[in-house]
C-alpha cells in the first residue's frame, strides 16, 4: 500500500490540467498525444485553440469528439479554454463582426491650457486626441467641459475649488466659446470614444455589460453545451478564461491618473456618487483631491467587472454543472491596476470556483527574488512573482466559501527549451508551499516541431528527451496537492490587500510585506477589504469563511477609506501599520482619531512564526486536514543547505517522490532545492527504515566512459559538453564504471554537479531517478560483494540545441556531471 493510500485510506488524486493545443491536426495525432498525456501521469486536459481554423465549426466538433472520447476511455477529465484565442473576450470575433455597439468603450480627457485674460476665447475641439493632420473623429460623444484654475506645481496641478462645468459653452460645430479669467487655468473636455486602446484587443467585448458578455456565452458556451451536453459535468468539468482584462490600454503600468483612456459604458458617469465636475481629476492632480475621486472610480469600475464579466459566466456554468476557472493578469502589479489588469484582483476572479494565477515567461527563477530580465515586458519583478503571487491566488481560494480552497496556477511556458524538470520541480514547490494545489502545465503541442510558440513543450513529437521522466514530477505534484486540498490552512495573520491604497496615493506595494511574512516563517493571508467587511468579528477575531485572524496588517498608506475605518473601530481585532499611521480617511469618519490611538505600528511578529529559525530561504506551510497536520519546508535557495530541529509527536516524513512514509526526525537537513513534507497524526502507521550509517567511508569514483548515441565519447569524468563536438547534443548520456567491494554493506551514492536528470543503475538493477539536488542514491539493495557495474545516465534539456530566442532568458547548462562519491559503512 502506497504511503498517501496508508494514511487516507485513498490514492491521490489529479491536480494537473496541461494545456493541450488544437490547431486542427489528424485524429491520429490527437489521439496520440492523449495516450502521452496519460502516460506522463497527467489524468485531465485543458483544451486550447491555438488557434483552430474552424473554431465552433465543424471541424472543431469532430477534434472534440474525437479528444472527448479518448478521454473517457481513459476516465480523463477535460476544462476548455473560452474563446477562439487567447486572451477571452474576441467572443469568437463575433462582436466586432455583428455587435459593435458592445465593443469595448473608453472615456479620455482633452486638456487645454490658456492664460487670461480672454473675453469670449474660443477653442476648437474637433480634434481631442491623435495627430493635429488627422480627421475628426466621428464617433466622439462629449461627456463634459469643465474649467479649472491653475496653481504652482510640478504636476500641473489645479484648484479643486475653482472648477466648473461648462459644458453649456459648445455649440453644434465642437467649437467652446467662454471667458477666461485673469491668470493661468486649464479646460478639460472629458469625452467617449472607441479609440485608444490595447491594439491587439480593440475588437474584444466590453466587460462593462452583460450584454456583451453574453455575445460570449452564446458564440462560445452554449454551443459547446448544445453539443456535448451529456458530459457536462462529468468528463467535460470546466470552461476556462485566459487573461480577460481591461485592455484599456497595453502593458502592467496603468495605474489610475495616468494618461490613458479609461474603462467606460454609455452612461456610466450617472452611476458616479461625486459631482461630475470632478471628472478631470481622474487625470489631473488636484492638491490631493484627486485621490479619493480615484478611489470611486476605480471602486465603480472593478464591481462591474466582476457584475457584467466574471460573475455572469460563473453563473452560467454554475446553472449547467461545470466550473469556471482561470486567472487574470497579476504580472509586475496588474493586478490591481487598469491595462493588463482588471483593476482588483480579487473582484477579477469573484464568481470563479479556482482562484487562478499564471507563472510564465520567466517570471519566477530560482534564486531570483529580485527584478530581472525576463520574457514580460519591463523584465519581472521577482520580488512580486517569489513573495505575493501565489499567495493572492490561495489567499482567495480560502476566503471565498465558492472557491472550496481550490487554487490553480497556469505554469511552465514560455520559458524556453532551457527550462527542463529540475526547473519546473523548482516552480512548482514555490507554488505549493505557497497553497497553490492545482497545476496546468504548459503545455502540449501537437502542431509539428519545431515550432516557436511559447516552448518548451513537453513531448514534442518524442524530441523532447526529459518526457520519459515527466511522471516522475508529475506524481509528485499530483500526491502534493492531493495533500493540500480539502483540508483547513491555518492563518492567523491578515495582509491588507492594498488596491485602494494604490488607487489613492504613494502606498508599500503588497508583496514587500509578504515577503517579510514569508522570510520569517509567518501564515498569512492577503485579505481585500471587501472580504474584511463581509467578515465577523467575535472575540477579538476576524472570521472571514473558515480562517479566523488574529492581527490585521497594513501596508503603508497615507489614506485608508471610511468604512473600514468605521467597521474596525466597533472591533476588537488587533490592527498592525507597517511603519506610519495613515493620515488622511478617504469619505469622512467620526471614529479616525480615536481608532488611531487603538492601533500599533509593526515592530516584529515573532509571535507567529511557525519554527525556531532564521533563514530567509526557508519557506513553510501548514495544514490541517482530517485530524493531521501537514507540513511542508522548501529551501529556495539554490546554492546553501538548511539545517533546523523542529520536534513534533507523532509524525512521520512523507516522500513524495517515491510515495512512501518513513520515521520522523526533527533534525531537519534540506539540501538546495529540496522540500520535505511532514505528517503529523494521532494514528499509528507502518513506515519504511532510512539506511542510517554508523561510520563513513568515502571513495571517489573514476576510471569512467562516457557513450552518447550509442558511441563511446570519452574515457574520463566530464560533462559531455566540454567535449569537441558535442557542444550542442541534446539527449541521455550514458557514464559507466565498475567499483568492487569486499563485502554488501550499507551504501550511498553521492553525484555532484549535475545537469540534470540522473538515473542510477546498479548491477543492472535501477537505483533511482532524481530530478534535482539532492542527487543521492541509497544503493544498499544493489550492490554486492566484489564487482559492481555502475551505469548513470544523465539527461539533458532541448535548449542545448535549440537556440531560438525564448530560450535566451536562461542559461544553456552544461550536459553531465563532474563528480560521483560512493560512502559505505
Amino acid at each position: 500500500m502506497s504511503g498517501y493510500q496508508t494514511i487516507f485510506k485513498k490514492e491521490a488524486e489529479n491536480h494537473l490540467y496541461p494545456f493541450f493545443w488544437q490547431h486542427g491536426e489528424s485524429h491520429e495525432i490527437l489521439e496520440k498525444y492523449v495516450d502521452k498525456i496519460y502516460e506522463s501521469q497527467m489524468k485531465a486536459i485543458c483544451i486550447e485553440a491555438r488557434p483552430h481554423p474552424d473554431f465552433v465549426k465543424e471541424k472543431w466538433w469532430e477534434d472534440l469528439n474525437c479528444i472527448l472520447k479518448k478521454c473517457k476511455e481513459k476516465n480523463m477529465k477535460v476544462w476548455i479554454l473560452d474563446d477562439s484565442h487567447f486572451p477571452t473576450g474576441y467572443a469568437n470575433g463575433k462582436v466586432v463582426s455583428s455587435y459593435p455597439q458592445y465593443l469595448k468603450t473608453y472615456m479620455w480627457c482633452r486638456r487645454y491650457d490658456v492664460h487670461g485674460p480672454i473675453p469670449q476665447a474660443r477653442i476648437n475641439l474637433q480634434v481631442l486626441k491623435g495627430r493635429i493632420w488627422e480627421k475628426p473623429e466621428e464617433d466622439i460623444r462629449i461627456l463634459g467641459v469643465y474649467m479649472a484654475k491653475r496653481v504652482e506645481s510640478e504636476d500641473d496641478e489645479i484648484d479643486s475649488d475653482t472648477l466648473m462645468d461648462i459644458s453649456h459653452c459648445i455649440d453644434s460645430s465642437r467649437l467652446i466659446t467662454v471667458d477666461i479669467p485673469k491668470g493661468a487655468y486649464s479646460l478639460f473636455v472629458v469625452f467617449e470614444t472607441k479609440k485608444g486602446g490595447e491594439e491587439t484587443t480593440k475588437d474584444y467585448l466590453n466587460p462593462l455589460m452583460k450584454e456583451a458578455t453574453q455575445i460570449l456565452i452564446d458564440e462560445v458556451y452554449e454551443p459547446h453545451y448544445q453539443h456535448f451536453k451529456e458530459e457536462f459535468g462529468k468528463s467535460i468539468q470546466a470552461f476556462f478564461s485566459d487573461e480577460p482584462r481591461f485592455g484599456n490600454v497595453k502593458g502592467c503600468k496603468a495605474t489610475i491618473g495616468s494618461d490613458m483612456p479609461l474603462p467606460y459604458r454609455k452612461d456610466l458617469e450617472k452611476e458616479f456618487s461625486f459631482d461630475l465636475k470632478y471628472l478631470p481629476l481622474l487625470w489631473t492632480k488636484a492638491q490631493g483631491k484627486e485621490n479619493e475621486i480615484r478611489v470611486q472610480y476605480m471602486d465603480q469600475i472593478t464591481k462591474l467587472y466582476n457584475e457584467n464579466f466574471t460573475s455572469v459566466l460563473g453563473k452560467w456554468c454554475e446553472e449547467h454543472n461545470v466550473s469556471y476557472v482561470g486567472h487574470t493578469i497579476e504580472d509586475n502589479g496588474a493586478h490591481a491596476r487598469l491595462g493588463y489588469g482588471t483593476g482588483h484582483y480579487f473582484r477579477g476572479q469573484e464568481g470563479m470556483h479556482y482562484a487562478g494565477i499564471d507563472v510564465i515567461g520567466t517570471q519566477i527563477v530560482p534564486g531570483m527574488n529580485y527584478h530581472h530580465d525576463a520574457f514580460s515586458t519591463g523584465g519581472a519583478n521577482g520580488e512580486f512573482y517569489h513573495y505575493a503571487l501565489a499567495k493572492l491566488g490561495a489567499s482567495a481560494s480560502h476566503l471565498d466559501p465558492k472557491k472550496q480552497g481550490r487554487c490553480m496556477c497556469e505554469a511552465f511556458g514560455a520559458y524556453g527549451w532551457n527550462e527542463g524538470l529540475k526547473t519546473m520541480k523548482w516552480i512548482a514547490d514555490s507554488l505549493m508551499v505557497r497553497g497553490v494545489n492545482n497545476i496546468v502545465p504548459h503545455a502540449f503541442n501537437p502542431k509539428e516541431f519545431p515550432d516557436w510558440d511559447c516552448p518548451p513543450h513537453f513531448y514534442a513529437h518524442g524530441h523532447n528527451p526529459q518526457f520519459p521522466y515527466f511522471p516522475v514530477l508529475d506524481q509528485y505534484m499530483n500526491r502534493i496537492c492531493s495533500l493540500f486540498s480539502n483540508g483547513k490552512y491555518p492563518s492567523k495573520v491578515a495582509l491588507y490587500y492594498p488596491a485602494e491604497n494604490e488607487w489613492a496615493s504613494s502606498y508599500t506595494p503588497v508583496e514587500k510585506l509578504s515577503k517579510y511574512l514569508t522570510q520569517n516563517q509567518i501564515h498569512f493571508d492577503i485579505v481585500s477589504k471587501d472580504y474584511i467587511l463581509s467578515g465577523k468579528c467575535m472575540n477579538s477575531k476576524l472570521k472571514i469563511n473558515e480562517t479566523e485572524f488574529e492581527v490585521l496588517l497594513f501596508p503603508y498608506s497615507q489614506y485608508i477609506c471610511k468604512d473600514l475605518v468605521d467597521f474596525l473601530y466597533e472591533s476588537n481585532v488587533r490592527v498592525i501599520f507597517e511603519k506610519e499611521l495613515p493620515s488622511k480617511v478617504i469619505g469622512e469618519s467620526k471614529y479616525f482619531k480615536q481608532w488611531l490611538t487603538k492601533v500599533e505600528i509593526l515592530k516584529d511578529l515573532d509571535e507567529y512564526k511557525i519554527v525556531p529559525v532564521n533563514n530567509k530561504n526557508l519557506v513553510v506551510y501548514e495544514y490541517e486536514k482530517e485530524n493531521k497536520k501537514i507540513y511542508m519546508f522548501f529551501n529556495e535557495s539554490v546554492e546553501e543547505d538548511i539545517e533546523f530541529e523542529f520536534p513534533l509527536k507523532n509524525a512521520y516524513e512523507y516522500d513524495a517522490f517515491k510515495d512512501e512514509l518513513y520515521e520522523y526526525d526533527p533534525r531537519i537537513h534540506l539540501s538546495s532545492y529540496e522540500s520535505k513534507i511532514v505528517i503529523q497524526s494521532i494514528e499509528s502507521y507502518p513506515v519504511k527504515q532510512r539506511t542510517l550509517f554508523k561510520e563513513e567511508k568515502e571513495m571517489e569514483l573514476d576510471n569512467w566512459r562516457i557513450e552518447f548515441d550509442g558511441k563511446t565519447i570519452g574515457n574520463q569524468l566530464k560533462f559531455v559538453s566540454s567535449i569537441k563536438g558535442y557542444e550542442q547534443v541534446c539527449g541521455t548520456a550514458i557514464y559507466k564504471t565498475d567499483f568492487y567491494l569486499d563485502s554488501k554493506c550499507k551504501t550511498k551514492l553521492i553525484l555532484e554537479d549535475v545537469y540534470e536528470i540522473a538515473e542510477v543503475i546498479l548491477n543492472g538493477k535501477e537505483v533511482d531517478t532524481r530530478i534535482c539536488k539532492p542527487y543521492v542514491f541509497d544503493c544498499t539493495e544493489q550492490v554486492q560483494s566484489g564487482k559492481n557495474e555502475c551505469v548513470i545516465k544523465i539527461t539533458n534539456t532541448l535548449g542545448t540545441k535549440i537556440r531560438e530566442p525564448l530560450s535566451s532568458y536562461l542559461p544553456i547548462e552544461p550536459f553531465g556531471f563532474q563528480k560521483a562519491i560512493l560512502i559505505k559503512e
